[in-house]
């Protein structure tokens, strides 16, 4: 079999790597400017790989890149540009997306997988003029459970990407399915209102807004006492004891506050925040009250 000559464009390298290391041919890769591609490319690809390398920073030099380099396969990996397939050079065009399309297509469908508790996952499929939305060509499957957050999954959703592209490979990029979409598949972006804790929405929904946002530089924003605090972990505590010293104080309020946590209680269950930052010097201290319960 004629191996096929691939032009890469995306903003992380997993994909990339796969690529270069079975030493498939690659016309060219586009390294979307400003990303961790772009970093990685300065700092770790040696001078043969950067050689290859175009940074890109437009729709239209996307397109540009296309039109003036001779390849096969098109594969895109992280680009944020919709791209008018049918007006692009006769190749094939494949799209690595992490999540198991047609579920979470958008932006953040790593996010929207643990903040919505859907199963993740990667999937490559053919690209057409509209937003994932071309025929399946192979996925990989990360089954949603509730040891899960956001910085793990995005480490399985970087392998399942690596293994989904080598089984698109392995069948030549050649389609075994249409996409089936139906009611209940989402479409997501991160909003500021999914960052925030608004203390009304049931305990689950705080916990995994709490998990879809655990990256070191984001979390979870509550307020407090005229402050603003980001949080980065929480769970449901069970201890006897600690239930009987938390529900001693009323609903809403800090029962305890310690080593960046606090712990409170809300709708019957214990709650301890841990990992806590203040966004301007606030402080988080026992008695304060969180939210005033609505019963």
């Amino acid at each position: 079999m004629v191996m096929k000559r691939i032009l890469f464009v995306g903003n992380r390298r997993f994909v990339l790597e796969a690529i270069l290391a079975n030493k498939l041919p690659v016309a060219g890769i586009g390294v979307v400017a400003g990303t961790h591609l772009e970093h990685d490319m300065q700092s770790s690809f040696d001078a043969q790989t950067r050689s290859l390398c175009t940074l890109l920073h437009t729709k239209q030099e996307v397109i540009d890149f296309c039109r003036h380099n001779d390849f096969d396969v098109f594969v895109s990996n992280g680009c944020p540009f919709i791209l008018p397939i049918s007006d692009l050079p006769k190749a094939t065009y494949v799209n690595i997306h992490p999540s198991l399309l047609p579920d979470l297509k958008g932006y953040d469908p790593v996010i929207g997988a643990i903040l919505f508790g859907r199963d993740a996952g990667a999937t490559c499929h053919i690209m057409d003029d509209g937003v994932d939305t071309g025929d399946i060509i192979a996925q990989v499957k990360i089954p949603n459970t509730p040891d899960l957050d956001v910085v793990t999954l995005y480490q399985l959703s970087f392998r399942a990407e690596r293994e989904v592209f080598a089984l698109a490979n392995a069948r030549d990029f050649k389609p075994c399915c249409p996409q089936q979409s139906s009611a209940k598949d989402l479409i997501y972006r991160r909003r500021p209102e999914d960052m925030h804790i608004a203390f009304n929405e049931p305990n689950d929904v705080i916990l995994r807004k709490i998990k879809a946002f655990n990256n070191r530089k984001i979390g979870c924003s509550f307020d407090c006492n005229q402050s603003r605090f980001r949080v980065f972990h929480a769970e449901i505590m069970t201890n006897p004891y600690l239930e009987k010293v938390v529900k001693e104080v009323p609903e809403g309020t800090i029962a305890l506050s310690y080593e960046n946590s606090i712990v409170f209680h809300k709708d019957g269950d214990v709650i301890r925040f841990s990992h806590i930052v203040a966004d301007q010097g606030g402080v988080l201290a026992p008695m304060m009250q969180l939210f005033a319960p609505e019963h």
